[in-house]
């Protein structure tokens, strides 16, 4: 993925109208285009770095207390405060990643300056995910110490974790920074220094006893992030807006589709619902046609056919069931032939097939049976009347 990198000028310096040089890297860090641009004419892209300038950051090498967290943000103030000449309430301190023995580099920041430039940005629409003192954007090494002279001043890197700001010097002399600090190194003296932009080496090599060359930056390559700035108050939101505004919308699209779908399903089940009560009342009806109202057919259908069982119906609704089997066992018909049962008055109505009962001797040939096994039958057109035998 396409990155931006800008580098700022000293951050009370930044305005809407400020040049400022960018790079434009990919995902190996590799670059791709330069290029100086006002901060609205910035090409846009998803992921913006920035790098703070050097004089505006200083960076201190300290041990960090065995606390993480809040307790680590409380402290770091603390720690960096007898180094500061000023106000440390005015004062932005975050720290790197420890090493193995705890020491850590402390970066500070002015609060203000840092707040009012980022908000420049966002008036523009970018949102900073990152940002780097620019002392350590510089390609470091072993033994070697690195200066980048710029117009208007210089960004040392000494080491991994440490840098300073230098002030803009030409000819013979270098820096006074810059001899300070070898001055102050000790035994951690470095074994050269290499200089990005025009120098007398030779007098530098003199005037601080240590070999210095001129070299050239590397064109092809961004030097990966070695302390984030951007911590805490100042940290990328976890949740932005306009990059959730998508899946905000399909998120309450398919809600939407979920409750028409929900509704709509039980739009469905009511009316099937409502159909199976109407064919079940509608059975009901056929089978107890006496029944006046229907309120709940299943639960009528039921105590029906309890109250046939145990003759506790109304009538002598206990005959059915005897009465319907001794039919079934004499009559020796065949079960399609029949079309309706109806048990009414104590009498069986058997409604046959017209083909089954087509003939008198088809007729008599079944009341005959049924007369064997003790019923009474007649019958009327294709409708045989059923009864025990003695009834009327």
């Amino acid at each position: 993925m396409r990155a931006l990198r800008v580098r700022l000028p000293p951050l009370g310096e930044l305005g809407a109208d400020s040049a400022v040089d960018f790079e434009v890297i990919d995902g190996d860090r590799r670059v791709l285009e330069r290029g100086v641009a006002v901060p609205a004419a910035l090409p846009r892209l998803a992921r913006v770095e920035l790098i703070i300038a050097a004089p505006d950051v200083l960076l201190l090498d300290l041990a960090l207390p065995k606390v993480s967290g809040a307790r680590l943000r409380a402290a770091l103030p603390a720690l960096a405060e007898p180094m500061l000449l000023g106000d440390i309430e005015q004062a932005f301190v975050v720290a790197g990643r420890p090493d193995g023995t705890g020491r850590s580099t402390l970066a500070v920041l002015d609060r203000a300056l840092l707040r009012r430039s980022l908000e420049l940005f966002a008036r523009l629409g970018i949102a900073p995910v990152s940002a780097t003192p620019e002392p350590l954007t510089l390609a470091a090494a072993r033994g070697r110490w690195r200066l980048r002279i710029g117009t208007d001043y210089g960004a040392l890197r000494m080491g991994e974790r440490l840098g300073i700001a230098c002030s803009h010097a030409g000819g013979a002399d270098p820096p006074v920074e810059l001899r300070l600090a070898v001055e102050q190194a000790g035994t951690e003296r470095p074994e050269a220094i290499d200089v990005e932009g025009e120098c007398d080496s030779a007098a530098w090599t003199a005037a601080l006893g240590v070999k210095v060359n001129v070299t050239a930056p590397d064109p092809g390559r961004a030097a990966p992030v070695a302390l984030e700035l951007l911590q805490y108050e100042f940290g990328p939101r976890m949740v932005d807006w306009r990059a959730w505004r998508l899946p905000a919308a399909l998120a309450a699209a398919l809600a939407l589709a979920w409750v028409i779908a929900l509704n709509v399903d039980a739009w469905l089940k009511l009316r099937e619902e409502r159909q199976l009560r109407d064919q079940m009342s509608a059975t009901f009806r056929t089978a107890f046609p006496r029944v006046p109202v229907v309120l709940d057919p299943l639960a009528q259908m039921r105590r029906a056919l309890a109250d046939m069982r145990s003759g506790a119906g109304t009538g002598d609704a206990g005959d059915f069931l005897p009465l319907a089997a001794g039919f079934a066992q004499a009559a020796q018909v065949d079960a399609e032939s029949v079309r309706q049962v109806e048990y009414r008055d104590r009498a069986l109505l058997v409604r046959f097939e017209p083909r089954a009962v087509d003939s008198a001797a088809k007729r008599d040939a079944l009341v005959a049976r049924l007369t064997k096994a003790g019923l009474s039958a007649r019958f009327s057109d294709a409708v045989l009347n059923v009864r025990r035998g003695g009834g009327t």
